[in-house]
């Protein structure tokens, strides 16, 4: 199923996502939760689709003639 580096990346940083606004919404205590969840997506979001995008970019120009 994940025999490519775009979807393995993609996966990766899916999880890693998941587990950095998780761990960032239990270690807020002044009750902003919402906000430390919204902000950890965001960039967590933003990095994985750059990596993503990135590595596809590449596989796409080393496979073209």
């Amino acid at each position: 199923m994940l025999k490519s580096r775009v979807r393995k990346n993609l996966a990766i940083g899916l999880v890693i996502t998941a587990v950095i606004a998780s761990l960032s919404v239990v270690v807020a205590d002044d009750g902003s939760k919402v906000e430390e969840l919204r902000k950890s997506l965001i960039i967590g979001l933003s990095v994985t689709g750059v990596v993503t995008g990135g590595t596809w970019l590449l596989q796409r120009r080393r496979s073209a003639p």
